[in-house]
Order: structure tokens, then sequence, then C-alpha cells
């Protein structure tokens, strides 16, 4: 008889309620693993949670105190001194908490969602305990802190040790490859917006940007490739969806434009209220400079939508191998005004295309190949309690 699968998962962010922008997929992933009849634990930090929505928070998730909870150790500024106190806090908190759910449960193996923070903290805990741990890279930590020169060999000492690794894209994988001379496999990273029969509205002439309001995301980009399209083309909006550092400033330039009528900046938003948008819009738009293949192009298509993405990360491979919309050099506003006018009129020819691409980005998918490896693990000493390789 095959033993029970015993799985613990740290994560960086984990969404407190349906409406937490926190890595939402996260909670989808859970779901998932669940499904496939594993026992699950996670330990990620505590945020604030929005609208003090908990109903996520189960006894399954165990959280531990680092900061007041109202930024992420990934935008603490490293220039002020209290950062680094915090830093170290955030790890020997969420070592400690691992740490107390491990010795009181016998588990197959651990998860680390991202090489850093959570991958580090995985790695100690194998060391010490003789528990196999996998890494899931996920964007961040392979594409910006792995080129600092510090977290950078932390990143590659994690990866190096891992028993397993994954990443949510194909190019990622290459890059964990890369990083840790070993082999990488690409699971996805999906979150199910639950659109259903219904919920679709008669369609604007809108386009759609739906994520963090920050430069890197490209959001001055769209908003200069916008002002070009309407000089030629009238009558359409552009609606940025999310906030971020770079709210105030995009604003100011949409009203030195004269677009204040055209452009609309809703900030933070409620999935049913985003739902409203992607329904009504004739395409989502993902300008980012520095991406994997984000959370937008996956919510794109379940609402039927095509895209226009820049040429980073997966999103290209994406959209030529089910043509589902254009891509455009990164940075290349002339490029990106040009796609917003070809898809006024070849919009149809996309959307039809949209739904293909959800049999393989669907998160049970990802779940399935982590139940395979746990697979691997389960040896003859079924039952047996694993030995800590140090008292």
């Amino acid at each position: 008889m095959m033993s029970k699968k015993r799985l613990l998962i740290i994560t960086n962010r984990y969404p407190s309620g349906p409406h937490d922008i926190a890595s939402p997929f996260v909670r989808d992933f859970h779901e998932a693993l669940r499904k496939q009849g594993i026992d699950i634990d996670i330990v990620t930090p505590y945020y604030k949670p929005f609208r003090n929505d908990t109903r996520y928070i189960d006894d399954s998730v165990h959280l531990f105190q680092w900061s007041d909870g109202n930024r992420v150790i990934s935008q603490l500024p490293l220039y002020n001194p209290v950062s680094y106190s915090k830093i170290v806090k955030y790890f020997r908190n969420g070592y400690k908490t691992a740490e107390k759910i491990m010795r009181e449960r016998n588990f197959t193996a651990i998860l680390a969602l991202w090489a850093l923070p959570s991958g580090y903290i995985a790695n100690r805990l194998s060391e010490k305990y003789g528990i196999p741990y996998g890494v899931w890279a996920l964007g961040s930590d392979i594409n910006s802190w792995a080129h600092f020169p510090v977290l950078g060999s932390l990143t590659s000492k994690v990866l190096r040790g891992a028993h397993a690794l994954f990443a949510d894209g194909y190019e990622l994988a290459l890059k964990v490859q890369a990083l840790s001379a070993r082999e990488c496999r690409f699971i996805p990273s999906f979150h199910n917006l639950g659109f259903g029969r219904g919920i679709f509205e008669e369609e604007q002439n809108v386009f759609l940007a739906v994520g963090r309001i920050e430069r890197e995301k490209g959001v001055f980009d769209l908003l200069e490739a916008f002002r070009l399209f309407a000089q030629k083309i009238h009558g359409w909006q552009l609606y940025y969806v999310g906030s971020g550092r770079a709210e105030i400033k995009l604003w100011k330039k949409v009203v030195d434009y004269g677009l204040a009528d055209s452009v609309e900046c809703y900030g933070h938003l409620e999935q049913k209220a985003v739902n409203h948008l992607l329904s009504l819009s004739t395409a989502v738009i993902i300008p980012s400079h520095s991406d994997s293949l984000p959370l937008t192009f996956g919510e794109a298509m379940q609402a039927g939508k095509p895209v226009i993405t820049s040429e980073i990360g997966d999103m290209p491979h994406f959209v030529d191998k089910y043509q589902v919309g254009y891509h455009y050099p990164v940075g290349d506003i002339v490029a990106l005004a040009g796609k917003m006018e070809m898809m006024t009129s070849n919009r149809d020819n996309f959307s039809l295309n949209c739904r293909k691409v959800l049999a393989e980005l669907d998160i049970d998918n990802s779940a399935q190949v982590v139940s395979a490896w746990l697979d691997t693990l389960i040896g003859p000493n079924i039952g047996v309690k694993h030995e800590y390789a140090r008292s």
C-alpha cells in the first residue's frame, strides 16, 4: 500500500482571501495538490489581509511574523539598516515555524516557491533533517535577485542543492538550468478567474492592462504608444488596473497629454470588477520589460481576449504557437502602437484560439508533476519517520 504523500510548502506569499492580489495562483496550486490526494502544510510570512478577509487561512496555512505586514521583503530599501534586521527576522522566524511543523509531522518532501527567500529556508531544513526539497522558480528570484553578487551565489547554492527544479516558464527553466547545471522542468502558474456562462458582456473599443504600475512593467511605454495610436484612430479607451509606485507619475502624464477622457487608471480592483473589464475589452496588453509568463496572460486567455505582449519570457512563444495576438520588441513604442492599430481589425481571428492555450497552462498539470515527483521519493521504508541528519 502506497504511503500518504505529505508536502511542506514554503512560499514568499499566500493570498489571505479571494480578493487578495498576493500571488493568487498559490491558492489554486494548493487546491490542485489537494485534489491529487496530497496532505499539505504551508509556511508563509504574515501580510496584512485585504479588507481583513482571511477565509483562505485555514489550519494548513502557518503564518510567521517578521514585520508589520505592510511591505513585502523584496521591496525593502537596502540602503536602510533597519531593512537588514527585518530580513534576518524573516529568515529566522520562517525557519523556526517550518522546523516546528517538521518535528510534528513526517513529510515526504519540501517545496519552496521562489528560490529566495523560501528556497534558502528549505535548503537549511533539508540539510538538517535529511528531507529532499524542490524549488519552483517563479521569475523575480531568477530574473532579478540572481543577478546581485551575494544573492546570486546564494540562489545558485539553493538551486544546486535541490532534489527537483521547476520553473513557470520555458525560458525561465533554461535560466535555472544555467545557474544550477541541473535539469529544470516547466510547470505553469495559473489563477482561475471563474469565468462561466453568462459572464461575458458586449465588447467595447478598450485596451486593458492589468498589473503593477511600475516603470519596469512598461506602463509608460504603453501610454506613449496609445498616444500615437489615438492620433490616428479615435474612439478607443485604455484602462490600467493595478497599483504601484508609478501611479501618480503615470496619471500626471495622462493629464499632460490631454488623454484624461480616454485613459482610465483604476488602481486595485476586486476580481469581479477585473472580470467585468476583461469581458468588455478588445485586447489585453502586457508591455513588461522583465517577466516570464505573467498571470495576466492566462487571465486574458480565460476571458477569450487576444493579447499584445512585449518580446520577453515565454509570451512570444505562446502568442505564436496558438495565434492569440501580437508581440513586439521590448520598449519599442512605435511598434507597440502599430500592433494596437492592427488589433482593431484582426481581433476576431485571435479570440477563437485563446481557449486552446488553457490546456497547457492548467494548474492541475503542475500539481500532477509535483505529485509524480513525490511518488519517486516514497521508497521501501513506507511509514517510517525520517531520521534527523543532525540533532
